[in-house]
């Protein structure tokens, strides 16, 4: 696993993995899973009751916290 600035982490995943299995192993804290408010694939908003779906030979996930203002 590598992070870099502009790209961010760049992870390679072995084997088949659902959405939820890669943020459950990139993620090690329950809160901060917990606290996601979305997930794009490719630039795609992914619904929460998807997340089971495959990932797929260079998917590019992007995971947003709450976003809060007033």
């Amino acid at each position: 696993m590598d992070y870099k600035e502009k790209e961010g982490l760049i992870k390679e995943i072995i084997g088949e993995k659902t959405i939820k299995d890669f943020l459950q192993e990139t993620i090690k804290h329950e809160k901060a899973l917990d606290a996601i408010s979305m997930v794009l694939v490719n630039e795609k908003i992914v619904p929460f009751n998807q997340l089971d779906r495959q990932l797929q030979d260079g998917d590019i996930i992007k995971i947003y916290p709450p976003i809060g203002g007033g």
